[in-house]
């Protein structure tokens, strides 16, 4: 582990957000980084609320964090499991990578929809009014009712909406990369298309070419 990426994780007031890609819980959660182990393992609190039977000694994590405005990212599995403490020891990163720039930038909007919170096996776990508040040809940011967490703790995610100027519906399916469940619900998507001709990817690539002269740079 470079000094660099010691440094990053020694802040005790970082929020990670924790994937787990396991076909038995596939989920993410809101994490805080109470503190590094001798080893550099790195001690997570988690929501009390997780069911913590689902999460087993040796699975694959993926975390993600917000560090001086910068996006950070990081594989590591877990080391040690504790209930009693709502908490979890990963062991210490092999390499933390600093995310690339987003290729287009996010578009300020307000445009209502539908999400349907996808389980790993593609059931159906909710059915959401949210509203879309950023968005780019590669992802979105948007919120939905707070009562929704932790029915979301899900990896994928399938949005319908219309885009302003548009006289039908975009289908969109997408990861979900992160979810902050307070104050309100807020999730940050990077969009999954099955080609370049995707209808829905069109659709996007379409709609923000007509934006260029409204475009602002924001991030996530």
């Amino acid at each position: 582990m470079s000094h660099q990426s010691r440094t990053f994780l020694s802040s005790s007031s970082n929020t990670l957000w924790l994937t787990f890609p396991s076909e038995t819980a596939a989920l993410i959660l809101r994490s805080q980084l109470l503190g590094l182990g001798p080893d550099h393992s790195l001690l997570c609190s988690i929501p009390e609320d997780t069911t913590l039977q689902s999460l087993t000694v040796g699975a694959l994590v993926k975390g993600r964090s917000l560090f001086d405005g910068e996006t950070y990212q990081f594989e590591t599995s877990i080391q040690e499991i504790m209930p009693e403490a709502h908490s979890l020891r990963l062991t210490p990163p092999a390499e933390i990578s600093h995310q690339a720039a987003r290729v287009y930038p996010r578009l300020t909007v307000k445009i209502p929809g539908t999400a349907r919170p996808l389980s790993h096996h593609a059931t159906v776990l909710a059915v959401l009014p949210v509203t879309i508040g950023d968005l780019c040809p590669t992802g979105c940011q948007l919120t939905a009712p707070a009562e929704a967490w932790p029915t979301v703790a899900s990896l994928q995610i399938f949005i319908t909406c219309r885009l302003p100027g548009s006289s039908h519906n975009s289908k969109l399916s997408g990861n979900i990369e992160w979810i902050d469940p307070a104050p309100g619900l807020t999730m940050g998507i990077q969009f999954r298309f099955q080609s370049e001709s995707d209808v829905a990817r069109q659709d996007l690539l379409k709609w923000f070419t007509s934006q260029q002269a409204k475009l602002i740079n924001t991030v996530v």
